[in-house]
């Protein structure tokens, strides 16, 4: 019971409803151009730019970036089952893996990577 307490529930609260409201909303609009598979890119992008232009005019609050912080860290969790089915499908690729591994190396850790190095220089 402890542990509950020391719990920042309006910061957390906050931080998760900031990235569902923005998600969401950029997913909503990018369906409304009829592309709804840049929602996401398309929310964590304007969500770091509001987060950039907020930090040039204010500070922002420890609280969240505290509650950010553990987010990023329980969330690579949820990354394991997505890994197993992979490591399913990459089975039966055969000869097509290389291709599929340069494919997945540009389009998602090097814009991970990007994104990392850029958050960390101006958040």
């Amino acid at each position: 019971m402890n542990r509950l307490k020391r719990i920042d529930w309006p910061a957390w609260i906050g931080t998760l409803l900031l990235i569902i409201v923005f998600r969401e909303t950029a997913v909503w609009i990018a369906t409304y151009f009829n592309h709804p598979e840049l929602g996401n890119l398309m929310g964590l992008l304007s969500l770091l730019v509001v987060l950039f232009l907020w930090r040039r005019l204010h500070k922002i609050p420890a609280r969240i970036v505290d509650t950010n912080n553990k987010i990023m860290k329980e969330s690579a969790f949820a990354f394991l089952p997505i890994s197993a089915g992979s490591l399913l499908m990459l089975t039966h690729m055969g000869n097509k893996i290389p291709a599929f591994l340069v494919v997945l190396f540009l389009s998602t850790l090097l814009p991970l990577w990007l994104y990392a190095k850029i958050a960390k220089r101006w958040l």
